[in-house]
């Protein structure tokens, strides 16, 4: 979905209405802004909750893959 937006002269800029209601972005919603290249990237931010949620996941998971205990210390 393609949408031609403007700057405002503050630097705003206004997210159609489709595109928020496509993506459950609200008033207060966090994004994120990147710059990949000549081009603006806006990501919806990961909400702690979900980050921690899928981190014991992937504990989990890796548990399954060896018997010695693992040190989140050597992961990173």
């Amino acid at each position: 979905m393609d949408s031609d937006i403007v700057v405002d002269s503050k630097g705003r800029i206004l997210i159609p209405k489709e595109i928020r209601k496509k993506l459950n972005i609200k008033s207060g919603s966090k994004l994120i802004l990147k710059i990949e290249d000549e081009r603006l990237v806006l990501l919806r931010a990961t909400p702690l909750k979900d980050f921690q949620s899928e981190l014991e996941s992937f504990q989990e998971k890796l548990k399954k893959l060896t018997t010695e205990p693992i040190s989140t210390d050597k992961l990173f």
